[in-house]
């Protein structure tokens, strides 16, 4: 049969727009994923880093054998990669190329995501596979990190499978759970972990409000702060009015200091069980009870008991008393392994050359008999260096020279005219200012 020409040019616009789409179909999908390429971690554990440098913030790690996608080219053997909705940074020393693009990758931490349009989650990582169940938007899912495709893997209560990742959140929150609200009754330390030497990720003012996860270890308790988890110590949160009695903290009446390496009870008898222990020039706090020979202090967000004689509130002398406790507890500490030292100086009310005394971060060792003792000084100097990260030394100050962590190495000071100004008679330290 003959068609006329405009129809056969209608005919064949079809035919030529519907093999197009065709071909689009069919080949689209792999021309997408050639283009991605992916890298298996090597290092049993990779940091990812918000920069190309080995200073820049960490804000993600990797294990080993997990695949990261690659979102540019390698520059200075740093690879950018997508992590956690945002472009950061992996060292290529600790990865190796896949031959083919792996379909299971990690793009960001475990922690949570929020559904932010209706969501169904389903068995396998396909569309049109079994709907395990179907979501509302604001459903909080936990997630693994791993994406496959389009799907990110998600757990919410026990049910597990795979959901929409364009449904979902593009940031993942690393934050715990939170139980209960306090006010802070004093400027407290955000710490990374539940130790005094545990690096500050800031500080919390005195009247803030934080959240509590309900978690507490030693003298610290988790909270959530400023969009940051930490550690702080316990006795200086208030829990807000109407709280779970079961998230009550004990407070603080006084700050004790462990003048001999002490076990930690659950009851003041002598014959109690034992839940801690607590080292020489450690700090507590005491609840302001104390019962026969005993006192009562805040441990694991309760309370425990000590031998009264195991602590004490005061270092002998108004000059030792008014130093912020990094330097009490270096006092307490230095005594012990030092017992020839016998005259030690903290604070006072001026200085001229600095502010560290005036401000209770400042200690002076004197030397007995200096001008033959100075093997004694030298040995002193030498144990604060070495301990230096944990004392929280600044600064150590020792025959007219003075050492710093950031040189590494003894400078000449200047001749300021006396023996004491000179430090020829004692060992000066100095420490970061104390954060509770």
């Amino acid at each position: 049969m003959h068609l006329p020409k405009s129809i056969r040019t209608v005919l064949g616009w079809i035919v030529s727009a519907t093999l197009a789409s065709t071909l689009a179909l069919v080949f689209a999908p792999q021309a997408s994923a050639a283009t991605e390429t992916t890298y298996r971690v090597t290092a049993t554990t990779l940091n990812v880093r918000a920069g190309r440098s080995t200073s820049s913030d960490v804000v993600g790690t990797l294990t080993k054998g997990k695949h990261v996608l690659a979102v540019g080219s390698v520059r200075g053997r740093w690879l950018p990669i997508s992590y956690n909705g945002t472009r950061a940074y992996v060292s290529t020393k600790y990865l190796t190329k896949d031959r083919r693009p792996a379909k299971n990758r990690i793009t960001g931490p475990a922690g949570n995501k929020t559904a932010t349009m209706k969501v169904t989650v389903r068995a396998k990582a396909i569309a049109g596979s079994t709907a395990v169940k179907t979501y509302p938007k604001g459903t909080v899912m936990r997630v693994t990190g791993k994406v496959r495709g389009i799907f990110t893997r998600v757990i919410i209560d026990r049910t597990k499978g795979w959901a929409s990742t364009r449904r979902l959140s593009t940031v993942t929150s690393t934050l715990p759970d939170t139980v209960a609200d306090y006010v802070t009754t004093d400027v407290l330390a955000l710490r990374t972990a539940a130790k005094a030497s545990a690096a500050s990720q800031l500080t919390i003012p005195t009247g803030s409000t934080v959240s509590g996860t309900g978690v507490s270890s030693g003298s610290y308790t988790q909270v959530v702060y400023a969009n940051k988890a930490g550690w702080v110590i316990t006795g200086y949160l208030k829990a807000v009015e109407g709280t779970d009695p079961a998230y009550v903290l004990p407070l603080s009446a006084t700050t004790l200091y462990v003048i001999a390496p002490t076990h930690l009870i659950a009851a003041a008898t002598p014959d109690a069980e034992g839940i801690g222990t607590a080292a020489l020039a450690a700090t507590l706090r005491g609840t302001g009870v104390t019962k026969s020979s005993y006192t009562e202090v805040i441990w694991n967000g309760s309370t425990a008991w000590v031998p009264s004689s195991a602590v004490t509130v005061s270092l002998g002398s108004t000059s030792l008393n008014r130093l912020e406790s990094n330097g009490k507890a270096a006092v307490i500490e230095i005594r012990q392994k030092f017992p020839q030292l016998t005259t030690i100086y903290g604070w006072r009310a001026s200085s001229d050359y600095s502010s560290d005394h005036p401000n209770g971060r400042a200690v002076d060792f004197m030397i007995p008999s200096y001008k033959s003792n100075k093997a004694l000084g030298d040995a002193l100097a030498a144990y604060v260096i070495a301990n230096g990260p944990r004392l929280h030394m600044t600064y150590v100050i020792w025959r007219q020279r003075i050492w710093t962590p950031y040189s590494g190495t003894w400078r000449a000071m200047e001749d300021r005219g006396s023996p004491t100004a000179n430090h020829m008679d004692h060992v000066h330290v100095s420490f970061e200012p104390s954060s509770k």
